[in-house]
């Protein structure tokens, strides 16, 4: 997708659009990147940011990634900034060009990334082709989409971190919204008070439940988030993020190590198993 990319030019800021209904975080306000002005007055752009010429009255470009960037160029009042140019670069490229950049953020909450690749969707992606373009699971997308077929309160809830990826596909499989609206007020008041999540009742996904077999990230996720919600935190949802590869050697260790303390059991870290 970059092979078209010119070298960097500096382009006037006000020839280039920041479409805040096209790019998948949508708006950047200005306080969001307080602390990326401030770096880029002290080191200076890192990174250009990426448009494509579009054919408009009032700009020449629209940014295909680096609305941040540009944002806090606005902040520091530049008039200019450091762009590559590509010249012949699809719609749907552009999309998933914006969507990889902004997909793998930490910061994007589980509905923001939904409204993201749902753009996708609407090109006629797949849940597969979604996953494939962004380098995800296709459980992880289908999660996602299921999100948005649900009512705008739940919506809202689980953008808030009320209600969990396993909860919602729970949720998704009532079929009446009052129902599910009366769920996902339990499981939210239930959260808010600290208390055990409800169980849902619905018809179980088919699970073979006997056959062992290897496990891929959205399956150690699932049973990180079952386990959550029956029994809370615990060593057990450490080693599962340990195997998901969200923490690593260094902090299993140390719960190892802490658990041993509080048993009177004689442990120590084993950095000589590698470099730590």
């Amino acid at each position: 997708m970059y092979k078209d990319i010119d070298q960097i030019t500096t382009i006037p800021m006000a020839d280039i659009f920041a479409d805040p209904t096209w790019n998948c975080r949508g708006s950047v306000a200005p306080i969001d990147v307080t602390e990326l002005a401030r770096d880029i007055e002290h080191s200076g752009l890192q990174q250009p940011i990426v448009i494509r010429p579009i054919d408009n009255n009032k700009y020449k470009y629209q940014i295909v990634t680096g609305h941040r960037r540009y944002t806090a160029f606005k902040v520091l009042k530049r008039d200019f900034i450091p762009c590559f140019i590509n010249n012949d670069l699809t719609e749907t490229d552009a999309l998933v060009l914006n969507l990889n950049e902004n997909i793998h953020r930490k910061d994007l909450n589980i509905m923001q990334e939904a409204h993201a690749i749902y753009k996708l969707k609407l090109e006629g992606f797949s849940i597969n082709n979604v996953a494939e373009a962004i380098n995800k699971s296709s459980g992880w997308v289908k999660i996602r989409f299921q999100l948005l077929e649900l009512p705008e309160p739940i919506r809202e809830a689980a953008a808030a971190g009320f209600i969990t990826q396993n909860q919602i596909k729970d949720l998704h499989g009532i079929k009446d919204i009052n129902k599910q609206m009366e769920a996902a007020k339990k499981i939210k008041s239930a959260k808010l008070r600290g208390d055990k999540a409800p169980v849902i009742n619905r018809k179980p996904s088919k699970r073979n439940i006997i056959k062992p077999k290897s496990r891929d990230k959205e399956d150690i996720f699932w049973m990180q988030d079952h386990i959550r919600d029956a029994i809370g935190n615990n060593f057990g949802t450490r080693c599962l993020a340990w195997c998901a590869g969200t923490i690593n050697d260094h902090e299993i260790f140390q719960d190892i190590e802490e658990i041993a303390i509080k048993a009177d059991i004689p442990y120590s870290i084993p950095y000589e198993l590698g470099n730590i």
